[in-house]
């Protein structure tokens, strides 16, 4: 086995993973751009040995032990998966779109149960106890308005369904991230001479009939259960999930339209920035798009 490891690739990145640790460790503002080259070090050994992978991650987890952070820990056992799963997928010359849509199923779960785990054991506080501060903002903000009773159990509310939506929020943040990540580390994987894909352009992004099935369903649970029940709770994550997915359909139709035309690139940015701010008008734009399929209405005329 050793004698398939290659050292100086996998010193290299350990040192690389060890920095990313110190730096989150010390510096967790800057650990938030760190953060994003993070699964680099790991994609580009994944191609050159995956025995010398293995081994740089058995140090790094080591290392990332005895800082005695769980939250370290955990991070660091994502990025190890992550950088696994983009190399091989790299390597079956899968599209950059399945790239991101399989980092960001397999993220969303790991990083779910991660949080569940460690709310289990008291590591982490519950959602509505990461929104105390917000809720007694909001409490203050209300007494200085001296605001009806009305009023104050809708912004209530308001706090309890963004402590409900966070799941669903956490997913759509980390799609976001896995895309920027994405962005950034393909250029540089060329420079090591890794194959990598290129985005389609937006108008061709297609999601599936699928997705319109699921959210009609996740709709219909919402309407019929009752508020704050588990089966609630998911679908309203469904639901927020989802219509992200649906926003980015709508978008997609956007720039069909506007390719259909042949606008001036700079209308089309205009449209497209103008769906991103009235995104409910956009997701039901997506949803028309997935339902009645009307990029091939206008195809056909």
């Amino acid at each position: 086995m050793f004698s398939k490891i290659q050292f100086k690739p996998m010193l290299l990145c350990t040192l690389a993973w060890l920095l990313v640790i110190l730096v989150i460790d010390f510096l967790p503002a800057l650990g938030l751009i760190v953060a994003l080259f993070a699964t680099l070090p790991g994609i580009i050994l994944w191609h050159r040995s995956i025995h010398s992978f293995g081994f740089s991650v058995f140090i790094t987890f080591i290392f990332a032990t005895l800082t005695g952070s769980v939250l370290l820990m955990s991070f660091m056992m994502i990025v190890f998966v992550m950088s696994a799963l983009i190399g091989r997928l790299l390597q079956q010359r899968a599209s950059k779109e399945r790239i991101l849509y399989m980092t960001t199923l397999v993220s969303s779960v790991l990083t779910l149960g991660v949080m569940m785990f460690l709310q289990s054991i008291r590591q982490l506080p519950y959602a509505h106890e990461m929104l105390e501060p917000y809720q007694a903002i909001v409490d203050q903000a209300a007494a200085m308005q001296d605001v009806d009773e009305a009023s104050k159990e809708v912004l209530n509310a308001s706090v309890q369904q963004l402590a409900i939506q966070m799941p669903g929020l956490i997913v759509i943040t980390l799609a976001l991230f896995m895309f920027l990540t994405l962005v950034i580390i393909c250029p540089i994987l060329r420079k090591f001479k890794i194959a990598t894909p290129v985005f389609r352009p937006l108008f061709l992004w297609q999601m599936g009939r699928s997705i319109f099935i699921i959210y009609a369903i996740a709709l219909l649970v919402g309407m019929t259960t009752e508020p704050a029940t588990t089966m609630n709770s998911i679908s309203v994550n469904f639901q927020v999930v989802l219509g992200f997915l649906l926003v980015i359909q709508g978008l997609s139709f956007i720039h069909y339209v506007c390719v259909m035309n042949r606008l001036h690139i700079s209308l089309t940015i205009v449209f497209v920035m103008l769906g991103i701010v009235f995104y409910p008008l956009t997701r039901l734009i997506g949803l028309l798009d997935i339902g009645l399929n009307l990029k091939g209405m206008i195809k056909k005329r």
